[in-house]
């Protein structure tokens, strides 16, 4: 098996406009605090064209929404629950939550220990890209805002 190619090696394998092959390792990708817990950012910043991937480790995450970035939550470890527009959804190990652009969540995990979990954003972008940066809510919103 071939190694694999550094990041600078990987454009001259695109084939259509900015997207691009991309192969990162979590275990090669700095941890960074964020609130709550942890972020491991592996592919972000627009890197590759298709999506951002964050491995996150937190206890819980604030009511909050993104303008125009959608986000797809698949848990890796932990047990919890996540708000959704005033729905609640129970959090396991194998859980796919997909969240469109607009849409306010936010989750707690168990009293047992933190939730793990990757996230998948769209359209790729800088996490300090307004469109990508999380927004509180006016109010809370009920199912039937949804």
């Amino acid at each position: 098996m071939k190694p694999p190619l550094p990041p600078s090696d990987l454009g001259s394998l695109s084939s259509e406009g900015a997207k691009r092959v991309v192969v990162r390792y979590r275990d090669m990708t700095r941890v960074e605090p964020c609130p709550y817990g942890q972020a491991c950012r592996i592919v972000t910043g627009g890197e590759g064209g298709v999506a951002n991937v964050h491995v996150i480790t937190v206890s819980q995450g604030g009511l909050h929404f993104h303008r125009q970035y959608d986000e797809v939550y698949y848990v890796l470890a932990g047990t919890g629950t996540m708000m959704i527009a005033g729905s609640e959804y129970p959090l396991r190990p194998g859980a796919v939550v997909v969240i469109p652009a607009g849409v306010p969540h936010e989750l707690c995990a168990a009293a047992t220990g933190p939730l793990e979990f990757v996230i998948f954003g769209t359209p790729p972008m800088a996490i300090d890209d307004p469109r990508a940066r999380p927004e509180r809510p006016e109010r809370e919103l009920s199912p039937d805002d949804t």
